[in-house]
């Protein structure tokens, strides 16, 4: 379990940072847990964008230690009859609503434990306040694991639990095709396409060109730099995943392109 010894929480959320509400979170937190470290993941998730947390949650937690405590907070249905879920994954711990947020980071990891959050020793008195349940329950809770609370406590195991419902990447023909399941800020437009999936197809990858949104998007690329400023290019990025971008361009202005806009990958024949 996570104990004082390695105090380590990290905070995912749409809250952005103008309003009280991220300070209000590490306050209450550290009230229960003051020896706790706590990290940034990011605050600037756009709001109710379940999609979007998850895959950075997915990303970024598992360059933590073990026994880190991960609170994501993107709750469209906050105080509705969304499950909260505490979880131990691969020895981190994952506190989220059941709407999805957990959808990544389970993948090709051993789910040790996983809970539906009930026991009102640690939920809020009937009568509060619904709507803040980031300050009100996720904080409280991180800092009681943080301080060596056992999940079993917490609650029974729940039958199911919430997934995103995603298109899994598919041959069409000869051709790959995925879809753009995130936008960073550099305008970079990441694919589902695993680089394993592509080098499965055409082991060299070699003569690879890709289209997105339905407009050319140029040739597989080993970095940005290698095509001229403002044209298309393709790489494999750092997260293992085809990736459509415009060298010190934007390509979601580029090509148009939003979420779920199709990606698709061909071999052009010499």
């Amino acid at each position: 379990m996570a104990t004082a010894r390695n105090p380590l929480v990290t905070l995912l959320t749409d809250f952005g940072t103008r309003d009280p509400y991220v300070a209000q979170m590490k306050g209450t937190l550290l009230t229960i847990c003051p020896q706790a470290q706590v990290v940034d993941i990011t605050h600037e998730v756009a709001p109710q964008a379940v999609l979007e947390a998850a895959f950075i949650l997915a990303q970024a937690a598992w360059c933590f230690p073990k026994g880190t405590v991960h609170v994501a907070v993107v709750d469209p249905e906050v105080g509705g009859e969304r499950k909260i879920l505490a979880a131990k994954i691969d020895g981190h711990y994952f506190l989220a609503p059941d709407n999805g947020l957990l959808s990544f980071v389970g993948e090709d990891r051993t789910l040790e434990e996983l809970v539906s959050v009930r026991n009102v020793d640690f939920l809020p008195p009937p009568g509060a306040p619904m709507t803040f349940h980031g300050r009100d329950v996720f904080a409280p809770l991180a800092g009681r694991i943080l301080n060596g609370l056992d999940l079993h406590r917490l609650g029974p195991q729940p039958q199911t639990y919430k997934l995103l419902d995603l298109t899994e990447p598919a041959m069409v023909g000869d051709d790959i095709v995925g879809q753009v399941i995130y936008i960073d800020r550099f305008g970079n437009l990441i694919s589902n396409i695993p680089a394993a999936t592509v080098s499965h197809q055409w082991p060299h990858m070699d003569n690879l060109r890709l289209t997105c949104a339905g407009r050319d998007a140029g040739t597989l690329q080993g970095t940005y730099s290698f095509v001229p400023p403002g044209q298309p290019l393709a790489v494999i990025n750092s997260m293992g995943l085809v990736e459509v971008a415009v060298n010190l361009g934007l390509a979601r202005d580029h090509f148009a392109a939003a979420i779920g806009s199709e990606v698709r990958i061909a071999q052009v024949r010499p």
